[in-house]
């Protein structure tokens, strides 16, 4: 019988714990569209160091148009034939600014992109092994997703790709 109850207190123990880690949940607060955007940049720059271009572009709005008319498909075959080359396998977001306003918003952010594949640290890098993006993203949000709809970027110093993307 003192094996019953305390088998029967345990479970008991348990269940209390599993409702308060449910209640923990349920209690925390959604991410912001900040948080979401920002999560959805880093979750595309390890695709591509992960060489999932499907996934790297996963982002990006069907209707994406970037400078001189670039679009998703033409950004795809950029980032698997630089897979294929072995370029670019390492991809660090070195900073964001983002504003969000209602349904739509805007991203400035810096990125870093090795051809030295994975393994070194941005500060292990040479300035030959790596190139500074600065890209301007315009998003959406699209059936309760925000998607990247447009964008214009260029390469910058490392520096300044370190340094994050202040007023440009």
């Amino acid at each position: 019988m003192g094996r019953r109850r305390l088998l029967l207190a345990g479970l008991a123990g348990l269940a209390l714990v599993a409702a308060g880690i449910g209640w923990r949940r349920l209690s925390a607060p959604a991410p912001s569209d900040a948080e979401r955007i920002r999560a959805l940049f880093a979750a595309s720059a390890r695709a591509v160091e992960e060489k999932r271009v499907g996934d790297a572009v996963a982002p990006l709005a069907e209707r994406f148009q970037g400078p001189a008319g670039f679009g998703r498909a033409e950004v795809k075959r950029a980032i698997a034939a630089a897979a294929l080359r072995g370029q670019w396998l390492s991809v660090s977001v070195t900073g964001d600014r983002i504003e969000v306003e209602g349904e739509s918003a805007r991203a400035a952010v810096t990125v870093v992109a090795a051809r030295s594949g994975k393994g070194r640290t941005l500060a292990e890098l040479l300035p030959q092994d790596a190139t500074g993006l600065w890209i301007d993203a315009r998003l959406a949000r699209e059936d309760g997703a925000w998607r990247v709809v447009g964008a214009e970027w260029r390469e910058i110093p490392l520096g300044a790709a370190l340094a994050g993307p202040g007023e440009r």
